[in-house]
């Protein structure tokens, strides 16, 4: 996998995936078999870590959101994806100006789930 990275102090809120993290996540919620072929930290977000991922089997790029540690986190922020996640259905009306959902997950998670 070729793996582009930002630049960022090691005591940084937001800490890059290393290329087996990003892997092993791609094949949690798209089969064993996945191959990650380059993933790019994309810049610019004040929360999450951003890749664009391209997969060997798909023509479209996929994006993949990663939360802090909960250590790096405020308390109020230990869900903030997961709520972020539930509100979707609230966004209907504007669905068709959203990303798709393709998974959703969490590091304790063995597998993540497929979206409703």
């Amino acid at each position: 996998m070729e793996l582009h990275v930002s630049e960022r102090p090691a005591n940084a809120f937001q800490q890059s995936l290393t290329d087996h993290e990003i892997q092993a996540v791609a094949r949690r919620a798209f089969g064993p078999r996945t191959e990650v072929l380059t993933a790019t930290e994309l810049g610019g977000g004040m929360y999450n870590s951003t890749y664009r991922l391209h997969l060997a089997d798909r023509e479209e790029p996929v994006v993949l959101r990663v939360a802090p540690e909960p250590d790096r986190q405020f308390r109020s922020e230990r869900e903030l994806m997961r709520s972020e996640y539930t509100s979707v259905p609230w966004l209907a009306p504007i669905a068709d100006l959203m990303p798709r959902i393709l998974c959703r997950g969490s590091r304790r998670a063995s597998r993540p789930a497929p979206p409703p």
